[in-house]
């Protein structure tokens, strides 16, 4: 049914490759690349077909991972494989990157040998596969990584408050010696992606949150976990929400593991957490959160005389966060116009600024913004000609960003309990919240 499976960097080199039917022509690699690289418009859709092959793949951490096959296959059955083909090579690996994979393509090659024969899907569970995979995983250097801390509460053992983040890109595949020197350790993460339109007057026209509770464990027995979300919880159109201020969920959906038992009444969930990271809970929430959104951008936009054929751009950037919180890794695109030939800039501390000739798109970045702080920044567009349309091909604006310890749903984690039956250690425990940018759009 599948035919082909591999992993391509974002510059188009093979990282890993198995033919499992010997049906389809060879350079299926080079033509995926070329074809996604050269898609018009924006990039490529998940699946299309050349010449009768079907190219169906997902993007993570900048690889491609591709599946083709001739077969009139199901779509969403072979992207959730792919999904979970990453979750495998991340569990095993540690910390899903090129530098990773390329370190272990040992590993990565017996994985694919155990998950699929001749093209169909066999097993894609972490802790099953753990018995039949005999290569232990080589660890990438974790200096480098995102430097955002854990925050939580930890065993009586031990006095640490926090850990970089990157402590849970830990293989789950590890040496007998290993095993006895490591922490039983558990990390939850509470993610959420931000979606928002802006208007031009400054008015909402649409936010959304998507949210997931994750689970990492790296528990040396089987333990149940308890975990306890807001008491005032609300999920829909409840009667319990009726009048209520408390949060809402629009809808959520759980792992099939969870035990439910106590949620209706305390707002408690329990599991048995499987070996490597598990999705516990997906949730989506919509609505107003004119007051919680991070950012506001205030642009001016001047256009000088005919003559001039230049277009001043001025923004002011506030954050809105509480003031424990900050945000990271801020990036704004800035769309100019298509006849712009220079850009030149006045930017305070701290800020840089990159023109993309090709995308005729400003970056500005911003390493970190503190809560309720402005940044400015202007901008001198050059363009070649002037014509009616120059002023509306600049913008919208787009921001991409980051903020530990804050999440606009206000979903809260109560507590995080480890049970054990014989009770003879005490794990440690980590807990982060994180929002992510996933469309975060203001029109000018």
């Amino acid at each position: 049914m599948l035919s082909q499976f591999f992993i391509l960097s974002s510059r188009g080199d093979t990282i890993a490759f198995r033919d499992y039917r010997g049906d389809v022509v060879k350079g299926t690699a080079d033509i995926f690349y070329r074809k996604a690289k050269g898609w018009k418009g924006s990039q490529a859709p998940p699946i299309f077909n050349v010449e009768g092959v079907h190219f169906i793949h997902i993007k993570r951490s900048g690889l491609y991972f591709v599946f083709t096959t001739k077969f009139n296959v199901s779509p969403a059955f072979v992207i959730e494989t792919l999904n979970r083909l990453c979750n495998l090579f991340k569990d095993y690996c540690g910390i899903l990157n090129e530098e990773s994979l390329r370190l272990n393509f040992v590993l990565i090659y017996e994985l694919l040998d155990e998950v699929l024969d001749f093209g169909y899907p066999q097993v894609l569970s972490t802790e099953t596969l753990k018995t039949h995979v005999h290569n232990q995983p080589v660890p990438v250097e974790m200096e480098k990584q995102h430097h955002a801390s854990f925050i939580g509460s930890s065993g009586p053992a031990s006095n640490q408050k926090s850990v970089p983040s990157f402590a849970a890109n830990k293989p789950i595949a590890v040496s007998l010696e290993q095993q006895r020197a490591q922490k039983n350790e558990i990390f939850v993460d509470l993610l959420e992606r931000l979606t928002v339109l802006i208007g031009a007057d400054g008015t909402v026209l649409r936010a959304e949150v998507a949210g997931c509770l994750q689970m990492k464990s790296f528990l040396a027995h089987s333990s149940e976990v308890r975990l306890g979300l807001n008491e005032d919880l609300v999920i829909g159109n409840t009667d319990r929400g009726s009048g209520s201020l408390g949060v809402t969920l629009d809808d959520c959906s759980f792992h099939e593991a969870v035990n439910l038992e106590e949620f209706e009444r305390d707002r408690v969930v329990s599991i048995m957490p499987p070996d490597g990271e598990s999705t516990l809970m997906n949730y989506r929430v919509s609505g107003d959160f004119r007051n919680t959104l991070p950012f506001n951008v205030f642009p001016l936009v001047e256009e000088g005389e005919s003559a001039r054929s230049s277009v001043d751009i001025s923004l002011t950037l506030r954050c809105n966060l509480p003031s424990n919180c900050h945000a990271m890794n801020i990036t704004v695109r800035i769309p100019v116009p298509k006849s712009t030939t220079r850009v030149s800039q006045e930017l305070g501390a701290s800020q840089t600024m990159e023109y993309k000739a090709l995308e005729k798109s400003i970056l500005w970045k911003m390493k970190k913004i503190s809560s309720h702080a402005e940044q400015h920044a202007k901008f001198k567009v050059s363009v070649s000609e002037k014509s009616k349309t120059t002023r509306k091909e600049i913008g919208p604006l787009s921001i991409d960003f980051e903020i530990p310890m804050f999440v606009c749903s206000g979903l809260n984690i109560r507590f995080l309990r480890v049970f054990e039956r014989s009770g003879s250690y005490s794990p440690f425990r980590w807990v982060r919240y994180i929002t992510h940018s996933d469309s975060y759009v203001i029109r000018i």
